[in-house]
């Protein structure tokens, strides 16, 4: 029995879809990534870090950011395109759009 690594993953989006993702991991570590690393650096010079709710706030939105970003690489790395059929075949298949 062949068992599946990582690496066989495909990840099935549209191409809207993934202009999306694509859209999102830019915006995240362009402008948002180093957004929260300034405000942590701002949020330090405030003194005692153990009671500093603004450096709390700020670490927690860089961890939320870097989790979405490594999940966003994965999601990327096994993209596969779906391309959306237009048939009236009575069959479900990945890529079909369905009416209900």
């Amino acid at each position: 029995m062949k068992h599946n690594s990582l690496n066989d993953k495909r990840i099935f989006l549209t191409a809207e879809g993934l202009h999306d993702l694509k859209a999102e991991y830019e915006k995240l570590t362009r402008e948002d990534r180093p957004k929260v690393a300034d405000r942590i650096a701002r949020a330090r010079e405030f003194g005692d870090l153990s009671e500093n709710a603004e450096y709390d706030a700020a670490r927690e939105q860089q961890s939320f950011i870097e989790g979405r970003i490594i999940e966003l690489e994965e999601i990327l790395k096994h993209a596969q395109v779906i391309e959306n059929r237009k048939s009236k075949v009575n069959i479900v298949e990945v890529g079909s759009r369905v009416t209900v």
